[in-house]
């Protein structure tokens, strides 16, 4: 009963502490913190918490950029992307509603009898995106948790303990991998617990007992037996209550875990569900404690039994020689049993030694004696010596062996100590002080005298606080043949010495053996080259280095060691004479780092290859050798610096590099100045095995080539072997082919590395300046003319078109980027059909013969199964059918007049058949177009029609053109200056219209210097020009209304600024800066506007209404620039009375770096007010370093410049300037486009000669002055200009304006590259447009931009 009385009261202790922790925790600051902090984080609503979840599914805590700082005091860190949310943003607006008695709630009538209005302020709810990070996002000062702490620490009897839990739980426990962040679970419908696998013993055994209190308190019988349903958090308190009670029994303290577990699931401070299961808890942890102590007792009984019956130790019993020796397997006795027992035997019991043991109570079985044949191998417990005595414990004695043996940590300090016999020493590493630390306390020792200390050096370091692990010792017979290593040597007769003072060899044998200790792993080809490393190079750390890479590598089995080893060796190569080293010249007394050593004879080889070499000294002093004689007359090293030896190398190798390509030694072959031959013989791809030792029937008969040989191609082959000719060459080529294919069968050049000169190799002669190609065949030699024009480079001298007429057909053929393009005509010349075979590896000729040949084969129907003629497309042309070669140029052009004619009619039969609504909208555009330089809006539309009908024929597209219309703002003349001209296509087909209007704007068509924007629409989906065109029209009108509007508030803005400047213009004389600001009309109200992001103002701060510029450029630059939310602004706004806010004119006048005057011209009558003209001289004085953007004013000086550049021309040589000058406004406006684009190089030479050549006073000084001014016109470097293009936001593009310059470059790309002829299609499209133009219509070259979105009319 008292046993009992203790456990409770135990217990009871125990849930008394338990519940003080937690008022503890509750009464804490931390807690207080905690509650503090988490009531700052706001609380979203379901649809911003979808949208967090969506963005950042493991978000926990989120707030703005701001409450971070301002409320926690962290900050998001850079890069972290933000989450959006929606945060209100209602707005207010005045409305006129009826007026309501508010206390009848009647309407409320006027004298009249109409009701009475009010005007009213109603809030309009609305919502914008704001930004948001999460707790992850940030850094800073720490958020307070009250979080259960995971538990780290070991248990002891761990795995006893889990076997006691097991033993005692209702149902089976599994440990395994649980998702998300559960920790274990009770399964009441499986009757099963699982914990979380790879825990610490800690949390894994208290995670147990807490799911074992959920099976034993809540399970369903449970439940239904007490006939109550526990909440979920009465039922946590009490499992968790319950193992930190059952832990804190056994000493594992979980308080860490266990009260921020119970005070999270506690509904508040009063811990109401740990105080009303109190009982329950108490009664359920003495249970599981008594079941555990029970269940460890019966574990600790069969453990002892087992290990009685399981005694067992291996004996040998032995003389000194091993000439007699007895192995024992000893049963009933354990090691330190039988330890006892043999150093208890008297002289009698050594007799028998076995009969002894077993009268000590041990079973001996003998397994192996001296007389033994075999007998297996057995680990040793114990080894008693007859002759000596010595008894000793094996696998103690293995313990010392194995952690000597193990490896040498790079910090570890190894230390050797010799006595003054030869044969005694010892070697032990110290693991946990630094090398110098070491140093100094064996210097220490080694001053201390004979009184001081006892000569116990383990003693001595111990003391000083060294942990110390023997390695070797000659008097324990351990490791008594280890190679020699060490950090310090201390010898009691010769003193201390450091490794550091050995020769480098010595260091590096060192580094070696102390990397190789417990596992060899070196070759001997590795050992001597990391020590030869060392003795050329002198560089310990960098032999280190390489002896640890090598090592590291060898024990992964890592094939890199070749690597390293080359790397290795080609740094000591790479010295410059390999007979001296550079340990050698530190020995001799020069130790600079940057000089490399020479012998005599290295330094003469060098000095006469004009490198700079030095005579070294023993003082460490040099000598710059200036003549050959002081080589020959200095009996000690010379030198060379490294920067001169690497910088010969570097030349060396580029030479080598050089010599040994391909293309080098292909150009010396074709190009040299003396005769040679090369071998070329196929590259080693499986592709080209089917030419391998193939003769040119063979690849003939298998249709691999033609008779021209177009398939044996330079690119298949490698250059193999390069020879002079003069000690092979004939009296004839064939001779001479006869000499180098004996030569390379039967008597092989040594350098020769390739297989025996064979059928399919390739013998290319360079004799007097002329180059031929020869095929070794199957017999003889065969010539390749096509190789060998192709291997020069001279490919443009092969046929690249080709006619042909076959049957009633006709083929017409030419080269292409991609092949060959190709069209079939009948005998009437119309186009049936073509393409592009798409292999640009063959000849036309081959191209031509597999068009041919696929134009007679019959067709295959799928449906019937069955070949067919198509008598459409082949006509009269069978297998037998003849063909004969007929002349380009006229079938070309037979084919274009016959497709021009197919063409007109077309359209004039569509325009026949087509009136109503198409007719009504061309014959009112023919009233309203302005024509473009004598084109009207029908010659437009021929145009545009044979432009889209040749870009479907080459890109081979699914579309037929139904008609062509002018449409957009030019149809009804309201076009702008800039406007472009807009066309509509209608088409049928399978093609859609965005790829269709893609490959359109690919390359965009001009008329008279406008560009086209051509937009194709299909019934299917945009509709049909008689749907489509009244919406256009419908458009048009109202666009030309909104002009008309436009037009009269921008007079009426200028008609009151000329008022306003009439009242100011009395003022003129004084200077601009120090004006008064004028006051605009009471009707115009000038504001400013300030925005973090000029381009999106709701990104960052943003501010309007300013009344001045000066409170402007304040907030401004105010700015924080670390925030990236865009590029800030100052921006103007001017309203006018009477008008609404949206009519308003706004404009960004300082953009980034730049004020852009040039936008505000756009707007003039907010320009010109006095207000803005004030603005913007503070704001060009406040930023000087900003660029003023003045396209005006600088186009306007830029004329100037070019008219005084004219005038001075005509004044120094009338004459001349008459002569040569025609037309002398387009002079001048030629001279200005030259200064635009930066071309002012010829203009200022012009003036500079003329200045040399002598002109009168008054010319020179204003050619100085036209020389100073073009100076600020350069012209934009390629970079610069594309930094600045790509700024241009032109159709949705970004980057346009590096597409142009790509498109520029490849346009001269193409323009170097040798023309090639046109396509049939393209040249007819050519001929339309060109007819419907004229001959002499402006072909100024525009800048072409590619369109990724449709623009709308």
């Amino acid at each position: 009963m008292a046993e009992n009385n203790t456990e409770k009261q135990r217990v009871q202790e125990l849930t008394d502490k338990l519940e003080q922790g937690l008022q503890d925790l509750f009464n804490s600051d931390s807690y207080r913190n905690y509650l503090a902090t988490m009531s700052k984080f706001h609380n979203y609503s379901f649809n911003n918490t979808l949208l967090i979840a969506m963005q950042k599914p493991d978000a926990t805590l989120v707030a703005g950029y701001k409450a971070w700082q301002k409320n926690f005091e962290r900050h998001v860190n850079k890069g972290e992307k933000a989450i959006r949310i929606l945060a209100p943003a209602p707005y207010k607006i005045k409305e006129e509603r009826d007026k309501i008695d508010p206390v009848t709630q009647e309407l409320l009538l006027d004298k009249d009898g109409n009701p009475q209005k009010e005007e009213v302020e109603i809030t309009i709810p609305a919502f914008r995106a704001v930004s948001v990070f999460d707790l992850s996002q940030t850094d800073g000062k720490p958020i307070p948790e009250l979080t259960a702490k995971e538990l780290l620490s070991d248990v002891e009897g761990y795995q006893d303990m889990i076997r006691a839990v097991e033993a005692i739980s209702p149902v089976p426990i599994e440990l395994e991998e649980i998702a998300g962040d559960s920790k274990g679970y009770y399964d009441r419908e499986a009757k099963r617990i699982a914990v979380q696998e790879n825990m610490s013993e800690s949390q894994t055994l208290k995670t147990m007992i807490h799911e074992v209190a959920h099976s034993k308190l809540h399970s369903k019988e449970v439940e239904q037996d007490e006939q109550m349903r526990k909440d979920r958090n009465t039922k946590e308190v009490e499992a968790e209550s319950v193992a930190y009670t059952v832990c804190q029994h056994f000493g594992v303290d979980t308080s860490d875990y266990s009260f921020g577990y119970i005070a999270g699931w506690s509904s508040g401070r009063d811990t109401k569900e740990l105080r009303a299961s109190m009982d329950t808890i108490r009664r359920t942890a003495s249970e599981l404690i008594t079941g555990i102590e029970e269940q460890l007792q019966e574990l600790q009984r069969n453990r002892e039994v087992s290990q009685e019956q399981t005694k067992e130790s291996i004996l040998l019993i032995q003389n000194t020689d091993l000439s007699e020796f007895s192995l024992l397997d000893v049963y009933g006795m354990d090691k330190p049993e039988l330890m006892q027992a043999l150093s208890e035997m008297t002289d009698d019991d050594k007799l028998s030694i076995q009969a002894y043991l077993e009268s000590r109570g041990a079973w001996t079985t003998e397994i192996g004696n001296q007389d033994s044949k075999e007998y297996g191998e057995y680990h040793l417990d114990v080894r008693y010596n007859t002759d000596t005595d010595e008894l000793i414990d094996m696998k103690e004695r293995k313990a010392v062996y194995d952690k000597a043996m193990e490896p040498i940590n790079a910090d570890d300090v190894v230390v050797k100590f010799a006595s003054i016999f030869e044969s005694e020493w010892e070697v032990l590493k110290i693991t946990n002080m630094l090398r110098d630390d070491v140093g100094k306390m064996l210097k220490d020792m080694d001053s201390l005298d004979e009184k001081e200390w006892d000569g116990n050096y383990l003693s001595y370091m111990e003391k000083q606080g060294a942990e110390i692990t023997l390695l070797a010792s000659s008097s324990k017979e351990l490791n008594g043949n280890m190679p020699d290593f060490w950090d310090y040597e201390y010898d009691f007769d010769a003193g201390l010495t450091d490794a550091e003072e050995l020769s480098v060899i010595q260091q590096a044998e060192h580094i070696i053996n102390r990397l190789e200790h417990g596992q060899p792993a070196f070759s001997d080809d590795e050992r001597n080259l990391i020590v030869n490393y060392a003795y050329k190079l002198s560089n310990v750390e960098k032999t280190r280095e390489l002896a640890e890479h090598i090592y590291a590598q060898e024990v992964d089995g890592n094939q890199d060691v070749a690597l390293a080893m080359v790397d290795a060796q080609a740094e000591i190569d790479a010295l410059p004479d390999s007979m001296v080293s550079i340990s050698e010249m530190q020995e001799y007394g020069y130790t600079w780092n940057e000089m490399l050593p020479l012998t005599q004879e290295r330094a003469l080889e060098l000095f006469d290859g004009d490198l700079p070499v030095y005579l070294l000294h023993t003082d460490g002093s040099e000598t710059t050798v200036s003549d050959r004689k002081q080589i020959v007359e200095h009996d000690g090293m010379c030198g060379i610096e490294k920067g001169d030896w690497q910088n010969e190398r570097k030349l060396r190798m580029m030479q080598e590099e050089l010599s040994e390509s391909d293309s080098n030694r292909e150009a010396q072959l074709l190009y040299g100045n003396t005769d040679k031959y090369g071998i070329f013989q196929l590259k080693d791809d499986p592709e080209l095995d089917k030419f391998r030792f193939e003769g040119t029937e063979s690849l003939k008969r298998m249709g691999i080539t033609k008779d021209n040989f177009d398939a044996v191609l330079p690119e298949n082959y490698k250059l193999v072997y390069l020879g002079e000719l003069s000690e092979l060459q004939g009296q004839t080529q064939s001779e001479t082919l006869e000499a180098i294919y004996t030569k390379f069968n039967i008597d092989h050049p040594a350098d020769y590395k390739a297989h025996s000169l064979s059928v399919s190799d390739i013998v290319v002669l360079h004799e007097n300046g002329e180059n031929t190609a020869h095929f070794v065949d199957s017999f003889g030699f065969t010539e390749l003319p096509k190789f060998m024009l192709t291997l020069e480079g001279k490919e443009n001298e092969i046929e690249t078109e080709l006619a042909v007429h076959i049957a009633d057909r006709y083929i017409l053929m030419h080269e292409c980027d991609e092949g060959y393009d190709y069209s079939i005509l009948n005998e009437q010349y119309h186009l049936l059909d073509g393409g592009v075979y798409d292999n640009p590896d063959i000849t036309i000729q081959r191209a031509m013969d597999m068009v041919i040949a696929d134009l007679k084969e019959p067709r295959f129907s799928s449906v019937t199964e069955q070949y067919y003629r198509d008598e459409y497309l082949q006509g009269e042309v069978y297998a037998g059918s003849e063909v004969e070669l007929v002349d380009y140029e006229e079938l070309s052009e037979k084919a274009e007049e016959v497709e021009r004619a197919d063409l007109e009619a077309k359209q004039a039969e569509f325009r026949e058949n087509n009136s109503d609504v198409v007719a009504d909208f061309r014959a009112k555009t023919e009233e309203l177009f302005h024509s473009l330089d004598g084109q009207s809006a029908e010659d437009i539309e021929k145009t545009v029609y044979a432009y889209v009908q040749s870009q479907i024929d080459e890109y081979g597209l699914d579309a037929q053109i139904v008609d062509v219309v002018v449409s957009g703002s030019r149809c009804r003349g309201i076009e702008q200056e800039n406007s472009d001209l807009d066309v509509v296509v209608e088409y049928t087909g399978s093609t859609r219209e965005d790829d269709l209007f893609n490959m359109l704007h690919e390359d965009s068509i001009y008329i008279a210097g406008i560009q086209v924007d051509i937009n194709p629409i299909t019934e299917s989906r945009t509709g049909t020009l008689e749907t489509y065109l009244p919406e256009v029209e419908i458009y048009l009108q109202e666009k030309a209304q909104q002009e008309q509007i436009n037009n009269q508030l921008v007079t009426q803005g200028r008609e009151l600024v000329q008022e306003q400047n009439a009242l100011v213009s009395e003022e003129k004389e004084l200077s601009e800066l120090e004006k008064e600001p004028v006051i605009e009309p009471e009707t115009v109200h000038i504001t400013f506007t300030v925005a973090e992001c000029g381009e999106f103002h709701n990104m960052g701060e943003y501010h309007e209404g300013i009344e001045t510029i000066e409170e402007a450029m304040k907030l401004y630059n105010a700015i924080d620039p670390s925030r990236m939310h865009g590029i800030p602004s100052i921006g103007v706004n001017m309203h006018i009375d009477g008008t609404e806010e949206w009519e308003d004119e706004e404009a960004d006048i300082v953009r980034g770096n730049c004020i852009d005057v040039d936008f505000l011209n756009y707007t003039p009558e907010l320009r010109d007010t006095p207000t803005e003209q004030d603005a913007l001289k503070k704001l060009i004085a406040a930023y000087p370093d900003k660029e003023v953007n003045d396209g005006e004013t600088k186009e306007a000086k830029i004329q100037t410049i070019a008219t005084e550049l004219d005038q001075l021309s005509y004044d120094i040589d009338t004459f001349e300037y008459r002569d040569s000058v025609p037309d002398r406004e387009a002079q001048v406006q030629m001279i200005a486009n030259d200064i635009k684009s930066g071309n002012v190089k010829p203009l200022q030479i012009f003036l500079q000669t003329s200045i040399d050549e002598g002109i009168d006073e008054d010319s020179e000084r204003q050619a100085k002055e036209l020389i100073a001014k073009l100076a600020e016109y350069k012209p934009l470097a390629k970079i610069e200009e594309l930094e600045e293009q790509n700024y241009n936001m032109i159709d949705d593009r970004l980057n346009n304006g590096v597409e142009k310059f790509n498109r520029e470059e490849e346009m001269k790309e193409q323009a170097e590259k040798p023309q090639v002829r046109t396509s049939l299609k393209e040249r007819l499209a050519a001929k339309q447009t060109e007819v419907a133009q004229g001959k002499n219509k402006d072909a100024k070259e525009q800048d072409k931009t590619k369109k990724t979105n449709r623009e709308e009319i």
